[in-house]
């Protein structure tokens, strides 16, 4: 009774995993978009937000150089003007005065007068010195503006590495599949002829049992595959901004996963002076030079909040015009120029608390360089381990790629024999199974420490 309703379920689960199967197949377009590795990583430089954060952060930098080579140049404005003026004053005059036996009258005047005014001119004020206040700006924001320049460097390489991370989960993820759907069809076999072994009494009804049961086991694991290969594309397309809902097709063949014949020995010293690799990232890493261009950036701040403490000497530079009349206003001219001299003596301790509330940004970014160093060596000591590790992996997992290969042929051929049990052979399998999903992680995690040690020194420019 056990074993009918061992039967019945192993068969329930068999038909509800080709369900799962058959039917999403008749609603997927047949045609899918291929994307390469390169394609991807192109797709995620165009689209990610923090590569386009990055960018406009660094055009603002670039805007604040501009500006700070203004603080160099004269300012220059021009004026013109037009007024009128009327007076208003009470009524004069009226009457006659005689003059040599004439009588001259005199006119009422209205006591309303009028006037108008114009000018024009032309003025230019240049800073000849402010206390190194504009040389400091300008060192300052060249500074920053280097310093976000290997800022959006540095994201762009995060970026590519990430979608790298993405784009192996997925091929990692479908050679596991292709593992998965290989065992399935490897049980079905074996189901079959178990059955026929069966049915001329070679073997018990109980083998047939066990393998119906190994047989939807192994579709379980199919269906787990599936999942976690579909999840992982998922994954990719959103990080790559492209429609989720669309099939995609990702395939490299530069992306190289035989590893069989890798000299393992050979590849284990690419990768072991840790002080070389140090010293070849702290040249390299973008995220490491940002810091030193912004501690620049900061002792610049230092020199521009100093500047109150010094004298300001400015020139200027004048020529204007004036009339009452309008056809007449170029016939008075008039030149000027001179200098001025200006030295703060006290400030209300304005000048004191910029000047400290510098020096304390400086010793932030002083710690910030000490901390990305510290970050650089703590991330190439991981990538190198993490390089050694998956070597090490490597060579394990041939070594029992083969030895489990050995081991199922013999235990299938002892059973086909009868002097071996069907549990030994399903034991067999399962350990060969493993050992070929142990491979593939190893190929994977390979690729990914290489991706990692290209990241975490640098070297590479996108």
């Amino acid at each position: 009774m056990k074993l009918k309703t061992v039967q019945r379920a192993a068969q329930l689960t068999i038909f509800l995993t080709t369900m799962v199967f058959v039917l999403p197949a008749f609603s997927q377009n047949a045609e899918k978009t291929t994307l390469t590795l390169q394609q991807a990583v192109d797709i995620a430089l165009q689209k990610n937000i923090n590569v386009i954060t990055a960018q406009n952060a660094l055009e603002s930098q670039q805007r604040n150089v501009t500006s700070a080579y203004g603080n160099f140049l004269p300012t220059l404005s021009a004026n013109g003007g037009w007024s009128r003026q009327e007076t208003h004053q009470p009524p004069s005059g009226g009457g006659s005065y005689t003059i040599g036996g004439f009588v001259i009258p005199i006119p009422v005047s209205s006591g309303i007068s009028t006037s108008n005014s114009y000018s024009a001119g032309v003025r230019a004020n240049m800073t000849l010195f402010d206390g190194f206040s504009n040389t400091s700006t300008l060192n300052g924001a060249s500074d920053a503006a280097v310093s976000s320049e290997y800022n959006v460097y540095r994201t762009r390489q995060t970026v590519v590495y990430t979608a790298q991370q993405f784009y192996l989960t997925v091929l990692r993820n479908q050679s596991l599949l292709n593992v998965a759907q290989d065992n399935l069809e490897s049980s079905k076999r074996q189901l079959e002829r178990i059955r026929e072994s069966n049915k001329v009494g070679a073997v018990a009804i109980a083998d047939v049992y066990r393998q119906q049961v190994q047989t939807a086991n192994d579709e379980l694991a199919l269906i787990t595959a599936q999942n976690n290969y579909d999840n992982a594309k998922a994954d990719l397309q959103f990080y790559l901004g492209i429609d989720v809902s669309k099939e995609y097709e990702f395939k490299d063949p530069s992306i190289a996963v035989d590893t069989v014949n890798m000299d393992v020995a050979a590849l284990e010293n690419q990768f072991t002076d840790f002080d070389r690799l140090v010293n070849q990232a702290l040249k390299t890493r973008p995220d490491y030079q940002s810091a030193l261009y912004a501690e620049g950036s900061a002792e610049s701040g230092v020199t521009g909040a100093r500047s109150g403490y010094f004298p300001t000497i400015t020139a200027s530079a004048g020529y204007s015009l004036n009339s009452s009349e309008l056809g007449k206003l170029s016939d008075n001219k008039i030149y000027s120029w001179g200098l001025n001299f200006s030295l703060p003596l006290f400030s209300g301790f304005q000048t004191s608390t910029r000047v400290q509330q510098q020096q304390l940004a400086l010793r932030n970014a002083e710690a910030q360089v000490d901390q990305a160093r510290r970050q650089v060596q703590v991330d190439v000591k991981k990538a190198m381990l993490n390089y050694q590790a998956t070597l090490k992996q490597i060579d394990v997992t041939q070594k029992n790629m083969t030895s489990a290969s050995e081991d199922r042929r013999i235990a299938q051929e002892k059973y086909n024999l009868g002097s071996g049990t069907l549990l030994d052979l399903l034991t067999a399998v399962a350990n060969y199974t493993k050992a070929a999903s142990d491979r593939v992680n190893a190929v994977y995690d390979y690729l990914l420490a290489k991706q990692q040690m290209k990241y975490v020194i640098g070297t590479e420019k996108y």
